[in-house]
């Protein structure tokens, strides 16, 4: 499950659980929204019991294209380190933005980096 708020040019998910094709194309139609709104995106993904994907969810990640991804200019991952490497994966070779992560114990200052408003 995804569950997905925005506040600005910021952009908040927190994934749930095991994440479905439904999920992911859900998470893509509305980050790409926002990057077609806003000249700057900051995201914040927060991996709450955090299971992986489906092999289609997964899939779906190997072929992310987002429209005018210099305007994302910081990714927060927060979640256990398990997970950091794969969603580091996935991103790196679709986006130029700062990519950090942070630990669960980390969600407030996750969230003051994503919230700073320059690059």
């Amino acid at each position: 499950m995804m569950t997905i708020y925005k506040n600005e040019c910021k952009v908040y998910m927190i994934a749930q659980n095991r994440l479905d094709a439904t999920d992911y194309d859900n998470m893509t139609s509305q980050l790409k929204d926002h990057i077609q709104e806003h000249n700057k995106v900051y995201w914040y993904i927060e991996m709450e019991n955090f299971e992986g994907w489906t092999a289609s969810a997964y899939w779906k990640g190997i072929e992310l294209k987002l429209p005018n991804e210099e305007r994302l200019k910081r990714v927060a991952l927060v979640g256990n380190a398990k997970w950091h490497e794969q969603f580091t994966e996935v991103l790196i070779h679709f986006t130029r933005a700062h990519i950090k992560f942070f630990g669960p114990d980390e969600k407030k200052l996750a969230k003051e980096w994503i919230e700073k408003e320059n690059n």
